[in-house]
């Protein structure tokens, strides 16, 4: 028999990856009691750092690099715990190896292959100490696994089966909170979660529709006494491409704390072709490096390999049979179920970044929102708070950053098109970049007006009507012809960019192109005017009536 628990938290938090750790942290701060349960024994989820006995480095087997301009939440995160980060050793050039009987040809790669990347020093798993430092005490819960959920009406139960790493000896154990957070892949509590009741059929459609970033992929990383590459003129970087790959990127991974060297590497062959070939792995990586650098990197080097298709916490079913893929999830899952009780995060979920350790911050900091809003400045006391002089001032600060985001945009456009160039398997560059800059000035938006709630009076603004405030074409009017201004800034940049030169259709997208495009960006926009009007419905304390057409008139005007 399972054994209970009385209520044990407000939040039960599913998943101690770097979306739940961080969530965590800021419902503690916020006061909020919480329990974080985990089915690994240990912490960070994809997030997971190693050390080479042999040289004293530290290796990310998971996520290893950031890129400060896109992805702020992760650099601003790092500065408030103190963290320190350094470039991604990255000179500009990369070997090509094409055809396994000729030697590699060596290109330049203007502004560097990886695109001004950073890597937290010391690992990833610098991150996720500090992020649990953080944690209450007896608030953690690894070696359980969540079987089942069940809406109690009042609360949430939570069925989970505990592991030996546990400490519990095995068994189940029922938990009670009034909310949920599932920061995991969507695919995974598709799969592996019950829900009573059972889930509508298209949510449940959308969590299995949402791929898991890097669950199907192979990292490998061997290192070195020294980085003899780099001694012989080399940057690290390497694209085998050719049918007999073994590993399809090569990058430098070494620590710079010591004076050892690392390579790293993401391996070409499918999960299931690598269970065929596992046997020869190591050799095979040690004959594709030897090819690419000299035979000093086939002897005195030792292999890291993490298969993360046999990691069961990380990989789905749908994610080891199906092709990789990138994240996009449903908006449906960035909202809340179960009348409030039931959140899906990871950073699968999230609008900017998924699959990335800044998808998973955005997803926290979303999610504590929902569940911390008096932190955030709402309620009916905050929305009176100061005059109209106050008032005027905190729209007119939120105008001047969304117009600085604004000017920003073009830049930003151009940053996340080379990072996209750079992974050397982009696919719709154009429109992804677009969107992923449309999507972290929304992001970035949203952000500040958390800051600004409490002065904006957003409870003297007088009655919603149709659902929406009064205040939301007021704050929306800043970004009128913001897509169609975006959008032909970056066509514009395209028709010169050299670094398209290999994408012949990008430089001029056809018609077809340009209406998906404008279609993912009034998309974008739709669900960037709900949540504006949601956040000062609840600083206003003044929720109107959602009636039918209501969100189409909040967002009826595009940017």
């Amino acid at each position: 028999m399972a054994g209970v628990e009385a209520l044990l938290a407000d939040v039960a938090i599913v998943g101690a990856g770097v979306c739940g750790l961080a969530l965590a942290r800021a419902l503690h701060a916020r006061g909020r009691s919480l329990v974080l349960v985990e089915a690994r024994a240990r912490l960070g989820g994809r997030a997971l750092s190693r050390r080479c006995e042999a040289t004293g480095q530290m290796l990310d087997l998971g996520p290893a690099w950031f890129w400060p301009e896109t992805e702020p939440r992760v650099a601003a995160l790092l500065d408030e715990l103190g963290l320190a980060s350094r470039p991604q050793h990255d000179p500009g050039d990369a070997l090509w190896l094409t055809d396994p009987d000729r030697a590699p040809e060596r290109r330049m790669a203007p502004g560097g292959v990886h695109a001004g990347a950073r890597r937290i020093a010391g690992g990833a798993q610098r991150l996720v100490a500090a992020l649990a430092d953080a944690l209450p005490a007896g608030s953690l819960r690894t070696g359980s696994a969540l079987r089942r959920l069940r809406d109690r009406g009042t609360h949430v139960e939570l069925e989970l089966e505990l592991g030996p790493e546990g400490g519990e000896g095995g068994g189940t154990r029922l938990l009670r909170a009034r909310h949920v957070v599932l920061a995991l892949p969507p695919r995974l509590a598709h799969e592996r979660i019950a829900f009573e009741p059972p889930l509508p059929a298209a949510l449940a459609g959308m969590l299995a529709a949402t791929p898991t970033w890097m669950a199907a992929q192979a990292k490998v990383v061997t290192t070195y006494a020294r980085p003899f590459w780099r001694q012989a003129g080399h940057s690290g970087n390497a694209f085998v491409r050719h049918a007999q790959a073994m590993l399809g990127e090569v990058f430098d991974a070494s620590d710079d704390a010591t004076e050892a060297g690392a390579l790293g590497g993401f391996v070409a062959l499918g999960a299931a072709q690598r269970a065929e070939f596992r046997r020869g792995t190591a050799l095979l990586v040690e004959s594709q490096l030897a090819q690419l650098y000299g035979a000093e990197a086939q002897h005195g080097g030792r292999q890291h390999l993490l298969d993360w298709a046999d990691e069961p916490w990380t990989c789905s079913r749908a994610d080891r049979a199906g092709p990789a893929a990138l994240p996009q999830a449903d908006p449906g899952l960035r909202l809340a179920h179960w009348s409030g009780r039931l959140h899906f995060g990871g950073s699968e979920s999230a609008a900017h970044g998924a699959g990335h350790l800044e998808g998973a911050l955005e997803a926290a900091a979303r999610i504590a929102r929902a569940l911390a809003p008096a932190a955030d400045g709402a309620g009916d006391d905050a929305g009176n708070d100061g005059n109209e002089d106050s008032a005027a001032e905190a729209r007119a600060a939120f105008a001047a950053c969304v117009s600085a985001r604004r000017e920003q945009a073009p830049s930003r456009y151009r940053q996340h098109l080379e990072r996209l160039l750079s992974s050397q398997q982009p696919q719709q560059p154009t429109q992804r970049a677009l969107l992923a800059t449309a999507e972290q000035v929304y992001s970035e938006a949203l952000d500040a007006l958390d800051t600004l709630l409490p002065g904006l009076g957003a409870g003297r603004a007088g009655p919603a009507q149709a659902g929406r405030h009064a205040l939301t074409p007021v704050l929306l009017a800043v970004f009128d012809g913001w897509n169609r201004q975006l959008m032909d800034a970056a066509l514009a940049f395209n028709g010169s960019a050299c670094a398209l030169s290999s994408f012949p259709e990008e430089h001029r997208p056809d018609a077809a192109l340009q209406r998906a495009i404008v279609l993912d960006l009034a998309a974008a926009w739709r669900e960037f005017a709900l949540a504006l009007n949601a956040r000062l419905l609840a600083a206003g304390a003044r929720p109107g009536s959602d009636g039918p057409g209501s969100h189409a008139e909040i967002a009826r005007r595009p940017a």
